[in-house]
């Protein structure tokens, strides 16, 4: 290649590189723009303090809900089964029990529409309590700081419990509470399957 001939090429290249330099400067590369942040809804699981609207919602939607406080009456309630009309049988009886549930509101007295007899071991205790528990004040629940209606379950018993009947004893057994007559897959009851355990043991 001449002289000539080569500073020509020359020419070329350069003005070639200048061209794609101006390309690329009228072209330039997308900028990443940052994300936008989304706004997180805090947790359904947690009431915030002071929010009673919500409170309320969730008490009202479910009457055993979990709360920071439980409703309490005022007074000892189970006073009202130390009465003088005692029936005989109840006053004899080596163990007494009763339990009732009911909604408490606001306001600390209950709803006795919602009044329910758990357990009784005498029709007597039952409507003693009913009674008391209608006269009743009590500290209201507490949700997040705020008032809330919830069931009250109270329970009072006397005496020493009699021991379980045999077809209602139970055994701890791998998968909770099981009658001492229930059979396994193998046909075992639970004394056999724990006699099998302990000769595996020894």
């Amino acid at each position: 290649m001449n002289q000539p001939s080569f500073r020509m090429a020359a020419r070329v290249a350069q003005l070639s590189l200048v061209a794609f330099v101006a390309a690329c400067s009228s072209n330039p590369q997308p900028q990443l723009e940052p994300e936008t942040p989304v706004r997180i809804a805090p947790s359904a699981g947690a009431v915030q303090p002071g929010d009673c609207p919500e409170a309320l919602r969730r008490a009202a939607a479910k009457s055993d809900v979990e709360v920071d406080r439980l409703a309490s009456p005022r007074t000892n309630v189970g006073t009202a089964l130390r009465d003088r009309s005692m029936p005989t049988a109840v006053r004899r009886a080596r163990y007494n029990e009763v339990s009732v549930s009911v909604l408490i509101d606001t306001l600390g007295k209950a709803d006795m529409r919602t009044f329910r007899v758990v357990k009784t071991t005498h029709p007597w205790l039952a409507d003693r309590l009913k009674v008391a528990v209608k006269k009743e004040t009590f500290d209201p629940a507490q949700l997040a700081g705020c008032r809330v209606p919830r069931v009250w379950l109270g329970k009072f018993t006397s005496g020493t419990p009699p021991p379980p009947r045999p077809d209602q004893q139970g055994v701890r057994d791998g998968y909770g509470l099981l009658n001492s007559q229930y059979r396994d897959a193998e046909g075992r009851t639970a004394r056999q399957r724990r006699a099998s355990r302990h000769a595996k043991v020894e």
